[in-house]
């Protein structure tokens, strides 16, 4: 366990801890489930008066493999559609990622459940900027509500790269009515580069309600995160819908 505990904090310390124009909006919990195999998609579209913020896109595909008691791995990729300066919207692929979570202790054993995210996205078209991403993942729950907490730092890599270090971070509550149907909500904030104490209305923050469920009870099973979040800040987009299905084997 120190040892396991050890090699995520040299792993972390290791990455020079920007989320990019636009982040997977998916609230991590700190499991790994061993031989677990997955195959996950998310989707995100945002509304907005401003040209540029409108119809701005992302899907990620996914494959994950859950290694051992403490490690999941997973392989994806990203593609963007974003608006040009004429107006028109174009659709590609950007980036290979790679994620990795590290449990970090048996689920119930402390107060919180912690554990570490670890990810390196390749671009891969070369005009496009790598980045490395750490994350720390905290869960609690209390009574019937789960709570989940991500505290986020980006570094871009490569050449072009920005030279300084995003945060942010994420929040999910939800309430666990049955396996089917749990209502909750997401908070999500991305605070810019650390070095340039951004005012409030300069950073993203964005808020609303989020459905969650998985259907089937087996050892397959689809599970779902749907939810439409509000723009609490002028620099967020006005509304955005996200969602994650995720099918488990």
């Amino acid at each position: 366990m120190k040892f396991r505990i050890a090699a995520s904090i040299a792993l972390i310390s290791a990455v020079v801890l920007v989320r990019p124009a636009l982040a997977e909006k998916l609230v991590y919990e700190p499991y790994a489930e061993t031989g677990e195999w997955e195959y996950e998609s998310t989707g995100q579209y945002d509304f907005d008066h401003a040209k540029n913020k409108n119809a701005v896109q992302e899907y990620k595909n996914t494959i994950g493999y859950g290694v051992n008691s403490f490690w999941h791995t997973e392989f994806e990729v990203e593609m963007e559609r974003e608006p040009t300066d004429e107006g028109i919207t174009r659709f590609r692929a950007t980036h290979l990622e790679w994620e990795n979570i590290f449990q970090l202790a048996p689920k119930g054993k402390y107060w919180v459940d912690p554990g570490i995210y670890l990810a390196y996205e390749a671009p891969i078209k070369g005009k496009e900027v790598g980045q490395f991403e750490a994350k720390l993942l905290l869960e609690k729950s209390i009574a019937k509500f789960t709570n989940v907490l991500n505290i986020s730092f980006n570094q871009q890599v490569s050449q072009g790269a920005s030279p300084y270090t995003d945060a942010g971070a994420s929040w999910s509550t939800r309430y666990r009515l049955s396996p089917y149907f749990q209502p909750g909500f997401e908070y999500w904030n991305d605070f810019s580069e650390m070095n340039s104490h951004l005012t409030y209305n300069l950073q993203s923050h964005q808020a609303g309600p989020c459905f969650y469920g998985r259907i089937g009870l087996g050892r397959r099973h689809l599970k779902y995160n749907i939810g439409y979040l509000f723009g609490i800040s002028q620099a967020a987009p006005q509304g955005e819908l996200k969602w994650v299905v995720e099918y488990e084997f």
